[in-house]
């Protein structure tokens, strides 16, 4: 059976925010379906192997750093990878899980999978929309409206949108950007294939540029780049790498 991912799955609780680093990743695991509580999920950050499982309410706690990739893991459901932010980082999590039917395709045809990705984008915006679509305050709107702007409430919005968009480009990077294609372009496996990933892990803005040719071109380039000069590679030549 192929495992796939949930894509924008994550839901996270932001009334704090705190200044990372050592601060571990937190929260409960439900049923997408049911909203109930999940035991038995294996949680598992990649980068370090460390390892646990979620209790009888689903909740779960593992070590993460900024930049860490933890993967939630349970028979039945589709494998979900949650990426920790760089600066701000939610203090609580409330990861959904789809249970396995139809499995999504990996990014081997970019266009013929975009619409399962923008799909279930929609579902997750759908969800959130009255606060997604709460205007910000900008310029001569918060002089005019200064309670507004200064409110408790609306600058949890506002922050809520900000991270919101941040896991929605980190997602839709993990699941274009994913090991599976990138081994089988690149022939890169284990910890050669991590390493070159955290190194040439384009940027959203790059992805979104970029045609399904010249993306296939910039593995194929940067992992050569990779094999020649190691850890090096992106210094001094990732300019012409891209």
């Amino acid at each position: 059976m192929r495992e796939s991912f949930t894509l924008l799955s994550v839901i996270v609780s932001w009334l704090t925010h705190t200044l990372v680093c050592a601060q571990p990743m937190q929260g409960h695991v439900l049923d997408v379906n049911d909203s109930k509580p999940m035991q038995g999920v294996v949680v598992f950050n990649i980068y370090t192997n460390e390892k646990m499982t979620s209790g009888p309410e689903g909740d779960f706690m593992v070590a993460v750093e900024e930049g860490q990739l933890v993967e939630f893991r349970k028979e039945g459901y589709k494998v979900l990878r949650v990426r920790i932010p760089q600066g701000k980082r939610p203090s609580y999590f409330r990861v959904m899980m789809q249970q396995t039917g139809t499995d999504i395709e990996d990014y081997m045809h970019s266009r013929r999978a975009a619409p399962d990705y923008k799909t279930d984008s929609a579902r997750y915006y759908a969800l959130y929309k009255e606060s997604l679509e709460v205007p910000r305050l900008t310029g001569i709107d918060v002089v005019q409206h200064p309670f507004s702007a200064m409110s408790k409430k609306n600058r949890q919005i506002w922050a809520f949108q900000d991270e919101y968009r941040f896991y929605q480009e980190q997602k839709y990077i993990d699941y274009t950007f994913n090991p599976r294609l990138v081994s089988k372009i690149t022939g890169l496996q284990s910890d050669s294939l991590q390493t070159y990933m955290e190194l040439w892990r384009p940027s959203y803005q790059q992805l979104r540029a970029m045609s399904e040719y010249a993306y296939f071109n910039y593995i194929k380039r940067t992992a050569e780049a990779y094999r020649r000069r190691g850890t090096l590679s992106k210094w001094p030549h990732s300019r012409s790498a891209q």
